[in-house]
């Protein structure tokens, strides 16, 4: 049976929300994402290095949420936390998996605002698939390696009607008791590479509340290592590049996002597509009851 390993996630939680602004000092901001994404397909590379396109004995879908929560630390920064969490409707194994994932916590900070500027540093904070009820023989989303995360994020004004937003990312993984990528059954304490991580848009305002963007998201992860012997695991990098393309809307009445995921290549990775739906109205204060307010 063919192992789904964390690499092989869709969308990242983290840079699926690019911040664009940090929130004024004591400013309390929280919303939900709902998203679905479905695959068939999967590119596994073989022993001569090859990433090939299989087909999946039976095809995967899922929704997924996003929980997240900001806090105006001072005027310049804004402290978040990330909660994904899945339900897995179809697929390998146990087609009711459900699971809350490792959450991040974020710091978010002006470099420059003119032009914009935001760097941000990142925890993730492994949960050791303690809150993940998927089939461990099938689909799972926990990772058990504790992981830091370093971006910037730029928006620069290529012309009077279109803005250029780009960020540009490492992950670094430590070390971690877990399953040998490719190998049924064995595990051992593994140190995944570096991963470095982008996403590039062309943005375009229709009007003051609405703005199209189209552009590009990718990952690339070297191979992993492990102890016990094992050392450099050949052939077990991983690699995804998706189009992404989506529309803001903020007015008075409602602030939405909407983006669609399209994976073009990849390596170690499904080959799938989907959407993610930010501003529905649903805050953390529904699912936690913490009354927290703002969008």
């Amino acid at each position: 049976m063919l192992l789904l390993p964390v690499s092989l996630m869709a969308y990242d939680p983290l840079y699926y929300i690019n911040r664009s602004e940090v929130l004024p000092i004591l400013g309390v901001s929280g919303n939900i994402a709902l998203g679905y994404f479905t695959s068939s397909q999967f590119w596994a590379t073989d022993t001569s290095g090859n990433s090939e396109l299989y087909d999946l004995s039976e095809s995967i879908s899922l929704l997924r949420v996003l929980a997240s929560g900001s806090y105006g630390l001072t005027r310049s920064h804004t402290l978040s936390i990330l909660v994904p969490a899945y339900i897995q409707l179809t697929g390998l194994g146990d087609s009711t998996g459900f699971g809350i994932v490792d959450p991040w916590i974020t710091l978010d900070g002006w470099i420059e605002r003119d032009p914009m500027v935001i760097g941000r540093a990142s925890l993730r904070i492994p949960l050791k698939g303690y809150l993940d009820g998927g089939d461990p023989r099938g689909y799972r989303e926990s990772d058990p390696h504790l992981a830091i995360d370093g971006a910037v994020t730029v928006r620069h004004m290529a012309s009077s009607s279109i803005y250029l937003q780009g960020t540009a990312g490492i992950r670094y993984y430590f070390s971690a008791w877990d399953c040998i990528p490719g190998s049924v059954g064995d595990s051992a304490v593994t140190s995944p590479g570096a991963e470095f991580r982008g996403t590039a848009f062309i943005i375009l305002p229709v009007n003051p509340e609405l703005e199209i963007r189209a552009g590009l998201e990718g990952a690339f992860r070297g191979n992993t290592d492990a102890d016990r012997g094992y050392g450099e695991i050949e052939n077990s990098a991983f690699k995804q590049v998706d189009l992404r393309a989506g529309f803001s809307l903020d007015n008075a009445q409602l602030e939405m996002t909407g983006d669609l995921y399209l994976r073009l290549s990849g390596e170690n990775t499904l080959k799938e597509w989907g959407i993610m739906i930010r501003g529905l109205g649903l805050s953390l204060g529904d699912v936690f009851s913490t009354g927290a307010t703002g969008r």
